[in-house]
């Protein structure tokens, strides 16, 4: 019969060991200045089709940055501060029944802690739901490749939607509709 017990504090060090891994990976630094989060799409591996997509939509609208830029290129203030998303800037020209990584409809800008200026921290999708073979009751539209965006159709407007946080990390998911760190 195998004696456990010499062998338990080795499973007690081996799970302290994995807790101070992640305790550590959750201290270090993202893009967003911010602690490191990490979420259900930190832990898969993104599909070179998908960097691409989220690469043209990072180049695309890396401008936007500057809310007076989005102004300008047609975007309009679509609602007031949402929590969890913050402030939808449509562009109604955009608005289409196909989905383009580098033309979202939707900016969505937020005033963050301790910040004066709207900050952008993630793009929205709209594919109106007529130009689904179910509209709201069906399937959600192709996005981004993969399975990673989470399509939505509980928005009041007739809308199939999806976030991309490329700009302020979501500890949610990527593509998650909301973001607990949006106030």
């Amino acid at each position: 019969m195998k004696k456990f017990y010499r062998s338990a504090p080795m499973i007690a060090c081996a799970a302290l060991g994995g807790l101070a891994c992640l305790a550590a990976a959750s201290v270090a630094t993202a893009d967003d200045e911010s602690p490191r989060i990490l979420s259900y799409s930190d832990m898969v591996e993104l599909t070179q089709p998908t960097e691409d997509q989220l690469e043209a939509a990072r180049e695309a609208t890396r401008k936007y940055k500057d809310v007076n830029v989005a102004l300008a290129d047609g975007f309009i203030p679509g609602s007031p501060d949402v929590p969890g998303e913050g402030f939808h800037y449509l562009n109604p020209a955009r608005v289409s029944c196909n989905f383009d990584p580098a033309h979202p409809a939707v900016l969505l800008y937020a005033f963050l802690p301790g910040q004066t200026q709207l900050r952008l921290v993630a793009l929205e999708y709209l594919i109106p739901f007529a130009c689904t073979l179910k509209g709201k009751d069906g399937p959600p539209p192709e996005g981004f490749a993969g399975n990673l965006d989470v399509w939505s159709n509980d928005e009041p407007v007739p809308f199939w939607t999806v976030n991309a946080w490329l700009y302020f990390k979501n500890p949610d998911g990527l593509m998650t509709s909301l973001n607990p760190r949006v106030p």
